[in-house]
């Protein structure tokens, strides 16, 4: 038979510790223990925030928002200019190294006013027409026992590629033995010869919010680079700005 012994005070106050519901056993209890406390230590509860505050960070936010705006909406339309000019400048590469491997001179033809440009060869391009060789592919004369020779060329020559939306070509200016030539509409190219030289020629293109860049083809080594455009340079330039 058990014999039941009578707690000490000091187990009383360990039991009653481990089950004091208001203390483990539901969440209403452990909130109004943190209450007791932060009484106790005289710590402010956090009861929100008031319609006031909500208001002045919703000022602020607005205010934020309002200056930032017009900067990101210009960062936005310098990258997609950039990014139409680096897209020029590969077409020039990819031109110049198919001078290069085919022996044949290759061109990028420019439709100033339609504000898109494609690749021609030589060997169908008319200068009196370049709008001509838009569609145009390379002659490749087979007979009935030859195979049709494989080009890198063969699904872009001809085929007209837009700029952007938004982005124009005001002019373009060229230098043929000397003699330089600005085009403001209608069309104008550039040649990339097999000795990878080509014509100095500078190509400008200009978005919505009047920011230019050109485009700069050296003709001894036929190489391309962008170039952002200062005020001064634009008007020396005869651009508006």
């Amino acid at each position: 038979m058990r014999t039941l012994r009578t707690l000490s005070q000091k187990e009383r106050q360990i039991r009653t510790q481990y089950t004091d519901s208001s203390v483990i056993r539901t969440r209403a209890g452990i909130w109004c223990r943190i209450t007791q406390i932060c009484k106790r230590e005289g710590i402010r509860g956090a009861s929100g925030f008031s319609m006031m505050e909500i208001m002045l960070v919703l000022i602020i936010i607005s205010i934020l928002t309002t200056i930032s705006m017009p900067a990101l909406r210009g960062f936005a339309a310098s990258r997609r200019l950039r990014t139409a000019a680096q897209k020029v400048v590969d077409t020039f590469s990819f031109a110049r190294d198919m001078a290069i491997t085919e022996r044949h001179t290759h061109l990028v033809v420019f439709d100033l006013t339609g504000n898109r440009y494609w690749l021609a060869s030589s060997e169908t391009f008319n200068t009196q027409n370049p709008m001509a060789s838009a569609g145009r592919t390379a002659n490749t004369p087979t007979t009935n026992n030859q195979q049709v020779p494989i080009s890198r060329t063969g699904g872009v020559m001809g085929v007209p590629q837009s700029l952007t939306e938004g982005i124009s070509i005001p002019s373009m200016t060229t230098t043929f033995g000397g003699t330089t030539q600005e085009v403001t509409t209608g069309a104008g190219f550039v040649y990339f010869t097999p000795t990878s030289t080509s014509q100095d020629t500078v190509i400008y293109l200009q978005n919505l919010r009047e920011q230019v860049v050109a485009i700069t083809v050296e003709g001894v080594t036929g190489r391309a680079s962008i170039q952002d455009m200062s005020a001064e340079q634009l008007q020396a330039a005869g651009i508006r700005n």
